[in-house]
């Protein structure tokens, strides 16, 4: 809940005050901007809060859970602002 409450994440439905388009992700599309771009789901349909972090399609694969971007790839600088 912490990085979902950060003011650099949010759920978009307009771009350019116009409805998000599919192409862009619409209806709806998570944006985490401090992440790399698998964070951002296009087509957003629901969001599940859960006691324990569950792996989605990319963390089953490999790709990092927490994917700040730099620090997944070994930085150890703070997260972007």
């Amino acid at each position: 809940l912490d990085q979902a409450r950060r003011e650099d994440v949010m759920v978009a439905l307009r771009m350019r005050d116009e409805p998000l388009s599919h192409t862009h992700g619409g209806p709806a599309r998570l944006y985490v901007a401090p992440m790399y771009f698998y964070k951002s789901a296009k087509w957003l349909s629901g969001i599940t809060v859960t006691p324990e972090v569950v792996p989605g399609y990319w963390e089953e694969r490999g790709y990092d859970v927490d994917a700040w971007v730099g620090r997944s790839n070994g930085r150890d600088d703070a997260p972007t602002v």
